[in-house]
C-alpha cells in the first residue's frame, strides 16, 4: 500500500471515530434536548403500531375501567360523590367477584363519620381494594425524610416492603413528605400504592416508577401493588437489580397451575417503559352509575357478576374539569388512571419494552462504521452521500423492526447523527483533498502540459497517484549535439535567447503529443509517456513526437541563420521499461517525478545519436503495434548491462500518426557533423 492511501486511511479512520465520539458528546452535553428527539422518534413508532391492525398488540380485557364521569354524575343525581358511594361500589363489585378494586384516588382525611364508616366496612368485607397514596419524589438521599404526615408513619412502618436488593441502589427514588389514605381506611384495604406519575423532560408520560425508597424500605406504586397481588408475589421474592431489573419469582395468573419467574426491565432510577397498547377507548370501559346501581335489581348484579369476574377494576374520575390529562406517546390527551392501567397491562400481560443495552448499542455503532469505512473506500462522494443516506433509512425500518416485532427500542438520534457527521466530514475531506490534489497537478504540471491534458489530469481522479506506483512509461531523452561548447563562445543573452526559443518550441510538440516534460537540463530535456496519464499508444506517440520534433529543426535552423546564430542539431533517445512514479521530494520541495533503471538507459540510448537522429529501444519496438521506418540498426554495450543492445535508428511511423523525418541535404548533413562529438565523428561521417 503506497503512502498516499495510507495516509487517506488514517484519516479516514479518524474521521470516522470524531464522528463516532462527536456524536456521543452532543448527547452529554444536550441530554435533555437530545434525548427527547429520540423519545419523540419511537413516539411515531407506538402511533403507527396502535393505528395499524396487523401490529397493533391484543389488549387482556381481565383489567378494565370503571370510569366517573359528567353522565355518572347526572344519572346519580348529584355533584359530587361522596363515600357513601364508593362504598356501594365497592359493596357492588365485591359481590361481582372481581379479583381487584383500584381506586386512582387518595382519601387523605376523614370525612362524614356514617359515610367513612360505611366505606370501611365495605373495603373490609370485599377484601380486594386498593386506594392510592403518594410522596415527594427525590434522586437524592434526604436526611429529612419525615417532613409531614406524621399519622402515616406507623402505617407507613407496618406495611413496608423488604425487597431483595442486588446492586447499588443509590440511584432509586427516595420519597419524602408521604400522603396517604387515612389510616383506618388504608388499615381496612388490601394496600395502598403510590400515584405519583414522572414525565419525561417534554412533559410526555413514558414510564412509570414500581418502587420507591422511604426510611430504608421499599413501597410499591399503585399498579405495581396490585399486580404483585394479582399474580401471588410477596415482598420476599421480589428482587431489585438496580438499572436493570426487578424480578417476581414464581409470579402466576389466578387460573395458572405454575409459575414463572417475570423479570421485569428498568432503568437507573426503577421506571419501567410503559406499553402502551393504544388510545383511551382501546380499552374497556364501564359507567360507575352502571355498577352503583346493579344492586337494586338481582338480575342485573348476576350479569355484571358474569361480565366482572375475576377481573381487574380500576376505577378513575374523568368529569369534565376534574381529569388529569397528559399526553403519551399513542395520544396527546390521556388520563392519568389510563397510564395506571397501561402499567398494569404491561405487567400482565409480560410484555416490556427493552431499550438495547449499552453494550449492543456500541456493537451496532461499530458496525456502522465499519460499512461507512468500507463505503468510504470503494464509493466517490456522491455514492457515498446516497448510500450513507440509505444506510440511515435501512437502520431506521431496522429500528421499527425491532420495535414492532420484538419490543426494542433501538437509539435513533445518536446513530444518524453519526452518520450525519460521518458523511459530512468525508465529504470536505475529499473536497479539501481534492482542491490540493487539483493545486498540486497545476502547479506541477501547469508549464509543462497542454491546457486539454491538465484538464484530463483534474478531472480523472484516478490518472494520477499521487504517492508511489510502479508504472510502465516510454521516455524520451533529446539533447542539443555540441550546442555546450558553442555557447561558450556566445553572449550570454544569446545563448538564453537560443535556449528558450527551441524549448519553447519543443514543449509546445510535447503537449501536442500529450508527453510531460518532467526535466529542462542545460540543453536537454526528459519527457514521460504514460505518467502521470497513461494511454496505450505511450510508445508510438513518443516516437511520433520524437519525428516531429525532429521535423521542427529545419524551421529553426533558418531563423537562427537569418539573425546570424550558430544552427542545432537534436539527437532523441527512446526507451519503455517499468519504474516507480510519485511525487517526489520533501515537505518542502516536491515534484513530480520517476525511479528506475530505464531512465538511466534512455541517458544512454541518446548519448549515442548523432544530431537529427532517432534511437529506440528493443522495448520500445515490441510495444508498437504499427509499422516504422527504420534507416539503420546500431548494437550498443552500456555499462552494467552483461549484453549488448540493438538500438533503432527510426526515420518514420505509419498508422494514426504517420510522418517521418525529412532526408537531410548536403548543407544539413554538414551541420549535423559539425555539432557531432569528436568520440561520434567516425560513426557521423558514416551516416552522412
Amino acid at each position: 500500500m503506497n503512502t498516499n492511501k495510507r495516509h487517506h486511511l488514517h484519516i479516514t479512520v479518524l474521521i470516522l471515530l470524531g464522528a463516532f465520539l462527536a456524536a456521543r458528546l452532543c448527547f452529554w452535553v444536550l441530554p435533555e434536548l437530545l434525548g427527547t428527539w429520540d423519545a419523540k422518534a419511537i413516539d411515531r413508532l407506538f402511533l403507527f403500531r396502535s393505528s395499524t391492525p396487523r401490529f397493533r398488540p391484543t389488549y387482556d380485557d381481565t383489567i378494565v375501567h370503571v370510569d366517573i364521569t359528567d353522565s355518572t354524575l347526572k344519572r346519580l343525581k348529584t355533584f359530587y360523590l361522596n363515600r357513601s358511594h364508593y362504598a356501594r361500589v365497592i359493596k357492588n363489585l365485591g359481590e361481582m367477584k372481581v379479583s381487584a378494586q383500584m381506586y386512582d384516588f387518595i382519601f387523605a382525611a376523614p370525612s362524614d363519620p356514617t359515610q367513612d364508616e360505611a366505606l370501611i366496612d365495605a373495603t373490609k368485607t370485599a377484601a380486594n381494594v386498593y386506594f392510592g397514596m403518594a410522596f415527594r419524589l427525590r434522586h437524592e438521599a434526604n436526611d429529612q425524610e419525615i417532613t409531614g404526615g406524621s399519622e402515616a408513619i406507623p402505617y407507613l412502618e407496618k406495611t413496608a416492603w423488604n425487597v431483595g436488593v442486588d446492586g447499588n441502589p443509590d440511584l432509586l427514588y427516595r420519597g419524602t413528605d408521604p400522603l396517604i389514605t387515612f389510616p383506618k381506611l388504608a388499615s381496612a384495604s388490601r394496600g395502598l400504592g403510590f400515584l405519583n406519575l414522572n414525565t419525561d423532560p417534554d412533559g410526555v408520560n413514558r414510564r412509570i416508577l414500581l418502587l420507591v425508597r422511604y426510611k430504608g424500605a421499599f413501597y410499591p406504586s399503585f399498579s405495581f401493588r396490585g399486580i404483585c397481588d394479582y399474580l401471588r408475589v410477596t415482598p420476599e421474592r421480589i428482587t431489585v437489580k438496580p438499572g436493570i431489573s426487578i424480578t417476581l419469582k414464581g409470579a402466576k395468573r389466578p387460573e395458572a397451575s405454575s409459575g414463572h419467574d417475570m423479570a421485569i426491565p428498568i432503568d437507573r432510577h426503577g421506571n419501567m417503559l410503559v406499553n402502551f397498547i393504544g388510545p383511551w377507548g382501546r380499552m374497556k370501559h364501564y359507567d360507575f352509575a352502571d355498577i352503583y346501581t346493579a344492586s337494586e335489581d338481582r338480575d342485573e348484579m348476576a350479569m355484571w357478576a358474569d361480565e366482572l369476574s375475576g377481573k381487574i377494576i380500576l376505577v378513575s374520575e374523568v368529569t369534565t374539569g376534574a381529569a388529569d390529562l397528559g399526553p403519551v406517546p399513542t395520544d396527546s390527551l390521556f388520563l392519568s388512571g389510563g397510564i395506571h392501567t397501561s402499567a398494569l397491562h404491561t405487567l400482565l400481560q409480560d410484555s416490556f419494552i427493552t431499550d438495547l443495552s449499552a453494550a449492543q448499542e456500541l456493537i451496532i455503532e461499530g458496525l456502522m462504521l465499519m460499512i461507512l469505512f468500507t463505503f468510504s473506500q470503494t464509493l466517490s462522494s456522491l455514492t457515498f452521500t446516497l448510500a450513507t443516506l440509505g444506510m440511515g433509512i435501512g437502520y431506521i425500518g431496522i429500528a421499527g423492526a425491532g420495535f414492532l416485532y420484538a419490543n426494542l427500542i433501538f437509539p435513533i438520534i445518536r446513530p444518524l447523527m453519526m452518520l450525519a457527521f460521518a458523511v459530512t466530514a468525508t465529504v470536505v475531506f475529499r473536497f479539501i483533498k481534492e482542491e490540493r490534489t487539483r493545486h498540486f497537478i497545476h502547479t506541477t504540471f501547469g508549464r509543462y502540459l497542454s491546457k486539454e491534458v491538465v484538464e484530463e489530469l483534474l478531472n480523472s481522479p484516478h490518472g494520477l497517484e499521487m504517492s508511489g506506483e510502479n508504472r510502465e512509461v516510454t521516455f524520451l531523452v533529446s539533447d542539443l549535439r555540441g550546442f555546450t561548447s558553442t555557447s561558450s563562445r556566445l553572449p550570454p543573452q544569446d545563448v538564453i535567447q537560443i535556449l528558450n526559443d527551441y524549448f519553447e518550441r519543443m514543449v509546445d510538440i510535447i503537449a501536442r503529443f500529450r508527453g510531460t516534460v518532467d526535466e529542462l537540463q542545460g540543453d536537454g530535456m526528459l519527457v514521460f509517456f504514460g505518467a502521470p496519464l497513461q494511454a496505450i499508444d505511450d510508445p508510438e506517440r513518443a516516437v511520433a513526437c520524437a519525428i516531429e520534433m525532429q521535423r521542427a529543426m529545419p524551421h529553426m535552423n533558418r531563423i537562427l541563420r537569418e539573425r546570424n546564430l550558430p544552427e542545432l542539431a537534436m539527437g532523441i533517445g527512446i526507451n519503455t521499461g517499468e519504474v516507480v512514479v510519485g511525487n517526489i521530494g520533501s515537505e518542502k520541495r516536491t515534484k513530480y517525478g520517476a525511479v528506475g533503471t530505464p531512465i538511466n538507459t534512455t541517458y544512454r540510448i541518446e548519448s549515442h545519436t548523432v544530431g537529427g537522429q532517432i534511437l529506440i529501444s528493443p522495448a520500445t519496438l515490441e510495444k508498437i503495434s504499427v509499422q516504422l521506418s527504420i534507416r539503420d540498426t546500431l548494437e550498443a554495450q552500456f555499462k552494467g548491462i552483461d549484453r549488448p543492445m540493438m538500438l533503432y535508428d527510426v526515420t518514420g511511423i505509419q498508422g494514426k500518426y504517420s510522418i517521418s523525418v525529412p532526408e537531410l541535404n548536403c548543407a544539413s548533413a554538414q551541420i549535423q557533423l559539425n555539432n557531432c562529438p569528436a568520440y561520434m565523428q567516425k560513426r557521423c561521417r558514416l551516416k552522412i
